[in-house]
């Protein structure tokens, strides 16, 4: 597998294809009464000449390895920020630019915890930048704009550690305070080399997903990028706001391959119906038959979804096959297991009884059953091994954690020893993924989260599951499942976000719903429900890629957050 760190991939590309285009960033502004998109590319000439700049003027304000926080807004800036990061040796450490909309508590621990010597953003942000800084830490470390660097004739590209830190990605807190994920830039190297395998010819990629998540950095970033591929970038905002800009950048822009956890999905699937019901909108002319790869991770994937995608747009020209379920995370710097290209989806039907005891048993018609979408197989270099609680392997036809080796694995977490050694000292380079799976006819299938396991009279019960339950019974919903001590005993409760039934409907319709889904949920799972609360659309907190973060969940359940 022949690896190339990325700030010597790119300027090699500048020097051999300068003109070539690089980065295309797409802007949504309101002309003749619509909203209409405006691009902004640079090419692989004008981004090494930019990042250049930007880290000259790192060399001049930090000490050798500082680290250094991005916070730019989602266009050029930041792929400029993170490249210059890589031209200097610094310690870039990602994170979403500071909006009214988020929170400072995950900024103020972040910050607390890498204390960064400079801080990267544009222009156009820094008087926010400032005020969010000046409010976390009561100090505000140096700031540089991106925009406002200037190239330097005096600088020189520095001598760069291949096993030194490239960034530190801080894992998105679903189920514990952000931990600082440590990528050396030869991980980062073998995570891309990974990818190249799985789609050599892949030329152009189109992502909205967020540049401080491991998904939007890696695939949105540092893989294209280390390629020589044209990456198509809009917001994850504008996606927000309409989903179908995705896909109309794809149709655009010839997108071969692209990346998005399910959530992506179903704000499209949503926004078609929508669209369908609606004489107002405009009709969307999309083409989507460039697409060859469509890698869909981060979450829990369920077949339901990925059928729904694919009859969505099927008139579009998307092919089936394109559809690729996979598995990664951020301590493997992204890619675990993917179908190979031009498989498809995998979806085979399991007992339901034998997995909650921990054993995999293909079901019949006749049997209840949990139907679980296949992630493909390791990608090269990568090995997986299916353990117990000890770490010892397990043998097939079990399940049990998800462990992992190669060389793309991260050596650690940030100052968190503790941490460290229970994720990463496992023994023999094999990360501890916290993971619940198995494999089954050369595909990883997953099962959950061991820390979420929701255990009622002995019986496991996995919280994808019975949201996925909740979910497909009524598609306009969102659904989380934990588990809260009552008496000494685990019980079942569930929030559900719900368009369709609102606050003000009458109390009678309201009782009705919520019984339909107790049964519903009671029937499929065997488990009782403890409560099941119908709460408003958008209050269920989410990681910055749409994910439900059930943690909080719980501690907002407890609090009484949602009486």
């Amino acid at each position: 597998m022949t690896m190339e760190l990325l700030s010597e991939a790119v300027r090699r590309r500048a020097g051999i294809h300068g003109s070539a285009p690089a980065v295309t960033s797409l802007r949504y502004v309101v002309r003749q009464g619509g909203r209409h998109a405006e691009s902004t590319t640079l090419t692989y000439g004008e981004l090494d000449e930019r990042a250049a700049a930007v880290a000259a003027e790192l060399a001049h304000v930090c000490s050798p390895r500082a680290r250094v926080a991005l916070l730019c807004p989602h266009d050029p800036s930041y792929v400029i920020a993170f490249l210059g990061c890589q031209y200097a040796g610094v310690v870039a450490v990602p994170l979403p630019a500071p909006d009214a909309s988020r929170g400072r508590e995950r900024l103020e621990s972040v910050l607390a915890d890498c204390r960064p010597e400079a801080v990267l953003t544009s222009s156009d942000a820094a008087p926010a930048v400032r005020r969010a800084l000046e409010r976390c830490t009561g100090t505000t470390p140096t700031l540089i704009e991106t925009d406002s660097c200037r190239p330097s004739t005096a600088w020189r590209p520095p001598d760069i550690d291949p096993d030194g830190l490239a960034y530190l990605q801080y894992t998105s807190g679903s189920t514990r305070s952000p931990a600082g994920v440590r990528i050396t830039r030869r991980g980062l190297a073998a995570g891309s080399a990974q990818l190249r395998a799985h789609f050599p010819e892949a030329a152009t990629l189109a992502s909205w997903v967020p540049f401080s998540h491991d998904m939007g950095l890696v695939f949105g970033i540092a893989h294209p990028l280390s390629v020589g591929a044209h990456t198509i970038h809009l917001s994850p905002m504008a996606f927000i706001q309409d989903p179908l800009r995705w896909l109309e950048a794809i149709t655009r822009y010839r997108a071969d391959w692209s990346v998005t956890p399910p959530f992506g999905l179903t704000q499209c699937v949503r926004a078609a119906r929508r669209a369908d019901r609606s004489r107002t909108l405009e009709p969307r002319s999309l083409d989507l038959r460039s697409l060859r790869s469509l890698n869909i991770a981060g979450e829990a994937v369920h077949a339901e979804d990925l059928e729904a995608f694919t009859a969505a747009f099927a008139a579009a020209g998307l092919a089936p096959e394109v559809l690729a379920p996979s598995y990664g995370l951020a301590e493997a710097t992204l890619a675990v297991t993917a179908p190979p290209l031009g498989e498809g989806m995998t979806a085979t039907r399991f007992e339901r009884a034998a997995l909650a005891a921990g054993e995999v048993v293909v079901a019949d018609e006749t049997r209840p059953a949990q139907r679980l979408v296949g992630c493909g197989r390791p990608k090269t270099g990568m090995s997986i091994r299916i353990a117990d609680p000890g770490g010892d392997e397990l043998p097939p036809g079990r399940v049990g954690e998800i462990l992992l080796r190669g060389p793309n694995v991260a050596d650690g977490y940030w100052r968190a020893a503790e941490r460290t050694a229970a994720a990463f000292g496992a023994g023999d380079g094999w990360l501890r993924t916290g993971d619940l799976g198995f494999q089954h006819d050369n595909h990883l299938y997953i099962v959950g989260r061991a820390s979420e396991v929701i255990i009622i009279r002995g019986r496991n019960h996995h919280p994808s599951d019975i949201e996925a339950t909740i979910e497909q019974a009524h598609e306009r919903t969102v659904a989380a499942a934990f588990s809260v001590d009552l008496d000494g005993a685990e019980r079942l409760v569930i929030l559900v976000e719900c368009d369709h039934v609102r606050p003000g409907a009458g109390h009678a319709d309201r009782q009705d719903f919520v019984q339909e889904l107790r049964r519903s949920v009671t029937s499929r799972h065997g488990v009782t429900v403890h409560r099941l609360l119908l709460v408003r659309p958008g209050s269920l907190p989410r990681t910055s890629s749409g994910k439900i973060q059930r943690g909080r969940c719980r501690e907002r359940y407890l609090a009484s957050a949602y009486a």
